[in-house]
């Protein structure tokens, strides 16, 4: 039998390999993605393994490889009028400033994602804050946050002060450390690389299928690149508190059903359809979600993988990327929804299979695990005719059901 070339379906594919050109050149290139995420070297809840003290907002160099920093403190400036800030560091950082004296009302004000040389305030626009007006003796909380891979390190922060024209690195006179101190000095906190915290019920097994579900890798399906990018506006954005993470089951959410349960949380949508949990994680190791701080991530990921992982892989794949979330936020909390029923009975015995390993997760304060399945289910535990478009995909209805029954545990979570 031949096979027909449907009429241009050539230039058609050669055409959408260029459109994803750039996507899959930078995925391969990129600095900033080979880089990896370094929120999760910096865990001040816990103690710092070195504490200097700066006599500037201007670190030692050349202190070592992968680490994490932060420099913290109250800076009062000498006179009123307008004030813009830098950051220069190799590798990353981030400058945030109070509105007064505290920590709670810090914004972030500038950031670099790559490395810059000692001193360079210019090399990226991100480097720079806007002008802002600051009070002459009034006391501002100031923090920076900085991350070291390998290599040459340094992190510096500098101002422009009210007619002058060029950056000068904030003195130890302007500066005091948090939470109490005299002026002259700022502290200056390291944390060695910690892996991310382990995952209660996390299974311990060995993948034996072909398609290991714990390896990132890059989603399969033609519009992975165009939503990873979206993904990655997002992210830049920061402008939610709420985080729905998973695949085309949680792409699919009707936008004015999302606004009318979730509106109240300034809620965004991170999924991809296709995705499988090591395409999740593919994505939150190169930009998704880093240096955001969402109060709540619901997280449902397990669909895709039934095809091809046993129960306790699809599990481990899950856990894995709840791993690579509590490093990245650890101040985010974590919703973990049962993976959902579907029409196809081969996928349900293993999702049904891989749910009670989910629910071994919670560990009742930052991984909560909620299974609603039964609201999409009939008395006799069939699944209900009036909730899916597909197979596997929830109509308008299903995603009603889903919206209420969530509700009141996400309530709880947000406060």
């Amino acid at each position: 039998m031949t096979i027909k070339e449907k009429p241009g379906e050539h230039r058609r594919q050669i055409g959408t390999a260029i459109k994803l050109l750039p996507f899959l050149l930078s995925s391969l290139f990129s600095t900033k993605m080979t880089r990896g995420d370094w929120t999760q070297s910096i865990r001040p809840e816990s103690k710092p393994d070195k504490v200097a003290v700066l006599q500037s907002f201007e670190s030692s160099k050349e202190i070592g490889d992968r680490y994490g920093a932060r420099v913290h403190g109250f800076i009062y400036p000498d006179q009123s009028g307008e004030y813009t800030f830098g950051i220069t560091s190799d590798d990353q950082s981030k400058l945030f400033l109070s509105s007064d004296s505290d920590p709670k009302n810090k914004k972030l004000i500038a950031y670099t994602n790559e490395w810059t040389e000692v001193g360079n305030f210019n090399k990226y626009g991100t480097q720079k804050s806007k002008p802002i007006r600051l009070e002459g003796g009034k006391k501002y909380y100031i923090e920076a946050l900085h991350r070291e891979n390998t290599g040459g390190d340094h992190m510096s922060v500098g101002w422009v002060i009210p007619g002058k024209g060029s950056f000068t690195i904030v003195p130890g006179a302007n500066l005091s450390p948090y939470p109490s101190g005299s002026k002259g000095r700022i502290a200056h906190e390291v944390w060695n690389d910690l892996v991310a915290p382990p995952i209660k019920g996390m299974p311990v097994i060995t993948v034996t299928s072909l398609n290991d579900p714990t390896k990132p890798v890059p989603g399969g399906v033609r519009w992975f690149w165009n939503n990873h990018q979206s993904n990655l506006q997002k992210t830049k954005a920061n402008n939610f508190d709420l985080c729905f993470l998973g695949d085309s089951i949680t792409s699919g959410w009707p936008g004015d059903l999302m606004n009318m349960y979730f509106g109240k949380y300034k809620p965004a949508n991170f999924g991809i359809g296709g995705d499988r949990a090591e395409n999740v994680l593919f994505r939150l190791e190169n930009g998704e979600l880093q240096w955001t701080s969402p109060k709540v991530i619901i997280l449902l990921l397990g669909t895709n993988n039934s095809g091809m992982n046993n129960p306790a892989e699809i599990a481990l794949g899950v856990a894995n990327v709840i791993r690579k979330l509590r490093g990245m936020l650890p101040d985010t909390k974590i919703l973990l929804l049962a993976i959902f029923p579907s029409k196809d009975p081969d996928k349900n015995q293993k999702t049904n299979g891989a749910n009670p390993y989910l629910a071994k997760m919670d560990d009742g304060k930052m991984v909560r695990y909620l299974d609603i399945n039964a609201k999409f289910m009939n008395q006799d535990g069939k699944l209900r005719n009036d909730v899916m478009r597909d197979e596997v995909h929830l109509n308008r209805n299903g995603y009603i059901i889903w919206g209420e029954n969530i509700a009141q545990t996400l309530d709880k979570m947000m406060k």
